[in-house]
């Protein structure tokens, strides 16, 4: 009686996903495996993409509406981290494969409130939020963070 064939032995990291293994590129049909590293909130994900070259990309997933355009437009203005590929299983949040960005070069809106409570702090921070919005609506387009 023959022996099955053997199976390459996957890892998974604990409290990270485990069905999504390959996704498609967009901007070309390359399909790379996707190995999740860890968890960063309850949606974000830092992963490896096994791209020429291989990198380390960040992981959205979203259950519902998510619409690629809007996340590609703001990218193309700097508003955004580049969207790379996405994973869909159905039954599922669709996994969103992006721009990875070194977590010593950013901070969440929270730490920056923490970090200074000023009036023309706050004032700044509604004018940028205000030119994102201002960028969205030039293309008719809506966020539902915002």
């Amino acid at each position: 009686m023959s022996q099955p064939p053997e199976l390459p032995e996957i890892l998974f990291v604990s409290c990270t996903p485990c069905i999504y293994r390959t996704c498609k590129l967009i901007e070309n049909l390359i399909k790379p495996t996707l190995t999740f590293e860890s968890k960063l909130d309850e949606r974000l994900f830092l992963a490896i993409l096994s791209s020429h070259p291989i990198q380390h990309v960040f992981v959205k997933l979203v259950s519902g509406h998510y619409l690629q355009q809007v996340h590609e437009h703001l990218a193309a203005k700097g508003l955004a981290l580049k969207l790379y590929s996405y994973a869909k299983v159905d039954g599922t949040p669709t996994a969103y494969i992006m721009e990875y960005l070194d977590p010593s070069k950013w901070e969440t809106l929270h730490m920056f409130m923490t970090k200074s409570s000023t009036v023309l702090f706050h004032t700044e921070l509604w004018k940028a939020l205000e030119d994102i919005i201002d960028t969205l609506r030039s293309k008719n387009y809506i966020h539902g963070d915002l």
